[in-house]
């Protein structure tokens, strides 16, 4: 299965339907599995830092093929691994929650990341949009 710009359009209405029913300003994100960007969208309202943040945390979900926040954990234990990555890749890895690989079937196709809440909340957004896609 492939990384589409209607499923990712998809998973941004749905992880902004939450978040407007939850009252969170977001910014969303996906990305394809090498990270580049399919889709992207700042909610009226959210910081304008947001966005790039949400790129990242997809981007680092879907390298990982973990979460952002697993990630995280890992870069506690590893930290050189982590920067030598981050070196090599040459893009930033963000180490906070709100990234998920976007996994259809079994197979990444991709890395979704919100942000513009806690890190609770940014997850809470991103699994709702995974789940009106028919991600894991």
């Amino acid at each position: 299965m492939a990384l589409t710009l209607e499923l990712a359009e998809r998973f941004l209405a749905a992880a902004k339907a939450k978040a407007q029913k939850e009252g969170w300003a977001m910014s969303l994100a996906v990305v394809d599995t090498a990270g580049n960007a399919v889709a992207l969208a700042r909610m009226d309202g959210a910081r304008w830092m947001t966005a790039g943040v949400a790129q990242s945390k997809a981007f680092t979900a879907a390298s990982f093929r973990r979460s952002s926040r697993d990630v995280a954990e890992l870069a506690q234990s590893r930290p050189a691994l982590i920067g030598s990555i981050s070196d090599i890749v040459g893009r930033p890895l963000l180490l906070a929650g709100g990234g998920l690989p976007l996994i259809v079937g079994g197979e990444l196709i991709g890395g979704v990341g919100a942000s513009g809440g806690t890190e609770d909340q940014d997850i809470e957004c991103a699994k709702a949009g995974i789940a009106a896609i028919g991600g894991e």
